[in-house]
């Protein structure tokens, strides 16, 4: 029963691990940093250190941006 208990701990920590990779596309490199695109977002990750940081002005954002303005001022008029 023991055993049992051990492969199935050892697969569930096997399925986290898979499940948190990374899948991105590097769009820039030098050797201080470099740019990702990760779930169509852009960050700047500077290397060796392994820190991201959001750019923002990403299209994806932008446009999510841009809408939650249009819902705002739709919003402000009805008032």
């Amino acid at each position: 029963m023991k055993a049992i208990k051990n492969i199935i701990l050892l697969a569930l920590t096997a399925l986290v691990m898979v499940g948190c990779m990374e899948k991105y596309e590097e769009i820039r490199i030098t050797s201080d940093y470099s740019i990702r695109v990760i779930d169509s977002c852009e960050y700047i990750v500077l290397n060796g250190v392994g820190v991201k940081a959001h750019k923002g002005n990403c299209r994806f954002c932008k446009e999510r941006r841009q809408k939650e303005l249009e819902e705002l001022i739709i919003k402000l008029k009805e008032k």
